[in-house]
């Protein structure tokens, strides 16, 4: 099965993402989940 949404949609689930790891970018968003042990 195929997700379909937009590139808006991408972008603003990114932002919250951002937002609640309290991350400037995706790269320091990664670090911090990867110390928090939120992914493997």
């Amino acid at each position: 099965a195929k997700l379909y949404i937009t590139v808006g949609t991408v972008k603003t689930h990114v932002c919250h993402i951002l937002n609640k790891l309290c991350a400037d970018d995706r790269t320091q968003a990664a670090v911090r989940a990867l110390r928090a042990g939120l992914v493997k």
